[in-house]
């Protein structure tokens, strides 16, 4: 339930653009925000409905909000990514980059030089990519450095080797503060030419080279002016390549998302010149429902990287807020990009590739880990008295308290036993409380194995710390089996709780036995979650079926069961065939179907 205050600053929340921070009952920041309309913004948290688990939880956290009110979305953009940076919110994405690519940079020195360099600094210097093909990076470098001839060593007037030029002076591809033959102003000109063309602002940058020779041929500087004349047909001849080019290969980013559990993936094919050149994966941890992650990913990606932009952003949706990247981006690049979800042709078919990758990638971090080294490291960090080689896990699924759900999964020898998975319909447990639906599913599942004499598990699971791991504790010693051990892995900081330790157990993300115990707690969840999703989704669609005239709990059952069968495909004949439906219902049935879109 929303409390009274909190309705009341909800109410008050202005309609304009800004940042919206949110707070739970310890005052501690859980999620940072932007928006257009600040009011429509925090108003949809609480009335729409959403099938994204995790968004639920942080409205249920939310215990008071502030806004900051900014002149426009621009500079709402910028201040959320600060704030953000800053205060490092629970339910905002916390973003991992899988690779180092390299960066084109210009330095910010009295005589700029462009280098190649896989580390970026806050230091004031131009960077550029990164790059995902060091080959289309190199040959930018030599197309800039045959136009542009910026100088790359680091070679500086007034050093020991003063007039002893590189060896690319000689070659004509760098202009050598050295030799005296340039003033620092001429050479900004050279850097501020070579930067519009990184940028891709060809127009302007012809333009510019065009009004240089110019001026410098009325100054009768017929040296300079035949070098910028040469330069501007090259461009010409550059850029005319690039545009019929263009008329058949595209630059483009491509985004796909995917996501097991609580950790996404997003991978981004580069596509330029028609080609794909590049594949980057990011992996995102501890965050909220898919539209929120793409939004901030995509702000993160184009913003706090300083990713230079294609004509095209290729997405499977739109997010909220894209209006604002357009705008930023279009600020900071002079030109439109624009962004497209491509429903059909090649444009899909890449997108659909690129979310297959991303797919993958996270199914191979969920389970890099050898399980048999996994089981022995796992017995030795906890110091158990034997291998747990059957481990058993718990979670707990709700939704404010409806539809709730527990299911149990099993681990033998560090790999999933399927058939030994169980899922549990929360029965004694009411409203949303996670520590007793948790003892519910514990003493449900260890009392039947108990009736059954079946073994014990060497190992048990549960999401979450302290609380969660004593009340499964005392569920084991209410039922004689105390001897079982019970550990809990809190979501935030993956760290581990093991009641006989003084101190949480704090593992490497690379330890092998926090990969086994991850895998385990992210497969119980998935578990829950699905089978959580499938009771809504039944009940709300029992719930609708029941408001057509005529049908009540045995037909709405028939329905539920044929449409709900795997490989059922439903249709108006299939409806049609349900013994007591007939065609007028079947029809109503149909559109109900068709509206709720729940397939």
């Amino acid at each position: 339930m929303i409390s009274t205050e909190l309705k009341e600053k909800i109410r008050k929340v202005p309609q304009n653009s800004g940042v919206y921070i949110m707070k739970n009952r310890g005052n501690e920041i859980i999620y940072i925000g932007k928006a257009k309309n600040l009011k429509n913004r925090v108003s949809s948290y609480f009335h729409k409905k959403t099938n994204e688990i995790k968004t639920e939880t942080l409205v249920q956290n939310i215990f008071s909000i502030e806004t900051i009110v900014t002149d426009n979305e621009i500079e709402a953009f910028l201040l959320e990514s600060n704030l953000i940076k800053k205060y490092k919110p629970r339910y905002n994405i916390e973003l991992k980059d899988n690779n180092k690519y390299p960066y084109l940079k210009i330095t910010n020195e009295k005589y700029p030089r462009i280098v190649k360099t896989r580390i970026k600094k806050d230091d004031s210097a131009m960077y550029f990519g990164p790059y995902t093909n060091v080959k289309y990076l190199n040959r930018t470098i030599k197309t800039i450095t045959d136009l542009f001839p910026i100088r790359r060593c680091s070679r500086k007037p007034g050093m020991k080797y003063q007039g002893a030029p590189c060896m690319n002076y000689y070659l004509k591809k760098c202009i050598c503060p050295l030799m005296d033959e340039i003033d620092e102003k001429g050479y900004a000109e050279l850097v501020d030419q070579a930067v519009l063309f990184l940028k891709g602002q060809s127009t302007q940058l012809l333009t510019h080279v065009k009004k240089e020779m110019l001026s410098s041929a009325q100054d009768r500087r017929f040296e300079q002016a035949i070098q910028l004349r040469e330069r501007y047909k090259a461009l010409q001849n550059l850029l005319e390549d690039q545009k019929i080019n263009t008329l058949k290969a595209e630059n483009e980013d491509i985004f796909g998302i995917a996501a097991v559990n609580d950790t996404y993936n997003v991978t981004v094919l580069i596509k330029r010149d028609g080609k794909i050149i590049g594949k980057r994966d990011f992996t995102i941890m501890n965050s909220m429902g898919e539209k929120e992650v793409l939004e901030q990913f995509l702000d993160h990606f184009y913003y706090e990287e300083n990713s230079d932009p294609p004509d095209k952003i290729v997405l499977p949706f739109e997010p909220e807020g894209m209006t604002t990247l357009k705008s930023y981006l279009k600020d900071k690049y002079g030109r439109n990009i624009s962004i497209i979800v491509p429903q059909k042709g090649m444009k899909k078919r890449l997108m659909e590739l690129a979310r297959k990758n991303a797919f993958l990638r996270i199914k191979e971090d969920m389970y890099q880990y050898d399980p048999a080294k996994a089981v022995a490291v796992l017995k030795t960090v906890l110091r158990l008295d034997t291998d747990p080689k059957c481990i058993e896990a718990f979670d707990v699924a709700t939704t404010l308290g409806d539809f709730s759900v527990a299911s149990m999964v099993r681990f033998t020898d560090g790999v999933p036993s399927k058939r030994n998975y169980r899922k549990y319909r929360i029965k004694y447990t009411s409203g949303q409380n996670d520590v007793e639906m948790i003892k519910e599913a514990v003493a449900r599942r260890y009392q039947r194995l108990l009736n059954e004499k079946k073994p014990m598990p060497d190992l048990v699971l549960v999401d979450g710390g302290v609380t969660q791991v004593n009340g499964a504790l005392k569920v084991l010693d209410a039922l004689d089996l105390a001897e079982i051990p019970v550990i809990g892995l809190a979501k935030k900081h993956e760290h581990i709780y093991a009641p006989w330790k003084k101190e949480q157990v704090v593992l490497e993300k690379s330890n092998e036995a926090l990969r086994l115990l991850m895998s385990i707690r992210n497969e119980a969840h998935r578990f829950a979650n699905t089978y959580h999703v499938n009771i809504r989704d039944r009940e709300i669609l029992s719930s609708k079926l029941k408001t057509i005239p005529g049908i009540g709990d045995s037909l709405t059952n028939a329905i539920l069961t044929s449409f709900l069968y795997p490989g059922n495909e439903i249709s108006l004949d299939s409806l049609v065939r349900i013994k007591g439906l007939g065609l007028t219902k079947a029809r109503e049935v149909y559109k109900l179907l068709q509206e709720s879109n729940t397939r």
